[in-house]
């Protein structure tokens, strides 16, 4: 079974850059509080662009949009002028997911004529945002969305909730609605609900000043997840019998990544980039990634199409959903079952972890 047939890609999730100004304590990119040292700081360059938005691809094209595992686009050089090509093409909606905590007012202000809609990923407000937005500048985030909102540009402000800010939420929804939001959302995060301890999950953080800890004990996720651990005996077990639907697929995404290779989705793009042998969806992705000739997805090797017809796009990957992860030809990958099982949801976005409404 085919995962996706080119014509019938609709979307396209970036990550333009594995750069970012943030050290957040459960991001990929982190390390003992540091940036991983093997993660390595690249970006996608204009010409990336040019090579695959043709004008016989873009118009079938509704909606690019730029959101990072490990990096944020505002971090990089190369990406207004980036945006600014994909807007010349035709593209009718660009969107850009960012913390917001860099740039001036210049930039912002010209970033509004240039993208549909920007999220702003703020976790609480001043005295809380920096505890899991590490080195984040609250004062600078909002004088970043006001630049934006007051030049035209259309804002979302994205807060992930935790125990440390769970109790700002309505503060938070007003001033979001006195700086011209026009949505936002609150999301009960997946992060720190892990598959190796069924206990409270937290973590220290250690800023200039003080040490936090970091806990999402009331998240429903974690209720959830400890269910299924009863249910199936382990997570593990759970991703070896669940049914797959497949969120990029449903929604005709693809995704690619900041060494612009293809994916089927950012949580698969994702592993192979992880610090450690020890993650069990670097484990698989790195055997994946063996079976196959060098960078079989890589979109500087290879044309979109080819990368579409090669086994794993056009058969191995919707195959292996129906084995287990023993399987020795086409194991089941975790990450699919984590992300896209039937029973656990595990993304935040526009599901029941996520409560959206719009302010202006």
């Amino acid at each position: 079974m085919n995962f996706l047939d080119i014509n019938q890609v609709k979307k396209i999730h970036i990550e333009h850059t594995s750069k970012c100004n943030l050290l957040c304590p459960q991001c990929a990119r982190v390390f003992d509080g540091k940036v991983a040292p093997s993660l390595e700081l690249d970006e996608l360059t204009v010409d990336d662009y040019r090579s695959l938005f043709t004008k016989d691809f873009v118009p079938q094209i509704e909606k690019v949009w730029w959101c990072g595992n490990f990096g944020d686009p505002i971090a990089s050089n190369t990406f207004m002028d980036s945006a600014k090509f994909l807007k010349s093409a035709g593209i009718q909606h660009l969107e850009i997911n960012t913390n917001g905590s860099a740039r001036g007012k210049d930039w912002w202000q010209e970033l509004a004529g240039v993208i549909n809609r920007c999220v702003f990923s703020i976790d609480g407000l001043k005295d809380t945002n920096h505890i899991y937005r590490v080195n984040s500048k609250f004062d600078k985030i909002i004088e970043n969305a006001k630049s934006y909102i007051d030049a035209g540009g259309t804002a979302h402000w994205d807060y992930l909730i935790f125990d440390h800010n769970v109790d700002q939420l309505a503060e938070a929804k007003s001033l979001a609605t006195d700086l011209g939001f026009q949505s936002m959302s609150f999301k009960n995060t997946s992060r720190f609900v892990t598959t190796d301890k069924i206990k409270q999950a937290f973590t220290q953080v250690k800023t200039k000043k003080k040490n936090y800890s970091i806990s999402s004990e009331n998240n429903p996720n974690k209720t959830r997840y400890e269910q299924i651990v009863d249910e199936y005996g382990s997570f593990e077990n759970y991703v070896d019998v669940t049914d797959i639907s497949c969120k990029y697929k449903n929604n005709k995404v693809m995704y690619i990544d900041y060494k612009f290779k293809v994916w089927p989705c950012c949580w698969l793009g994702a592993p192979t980039y992880f610090h450690g042998d020890k993650n069990i969806q670097k484990k698989q992705i790195r055997k994946l990634e063996s079976r196959f000739e060098k960078d079989f997805n890589s979109l500087r090797k290879h044309d979109l199409k080819t990368i579409f017809n090669h086994d794993w796009f056009a058969n191995s990957l919707a195959d292996s959903w129906n084995n287990t992860m023993a399987d020795n030809k086409n194991p089941k990958l975790f990450t699919c079952g984590r992300t896209c099982g039937t029973s656990f949801e595990f993304s935040s976005v526009g599901n029941s972890n996520e409560t959206a409404f719009r302010l202006n």
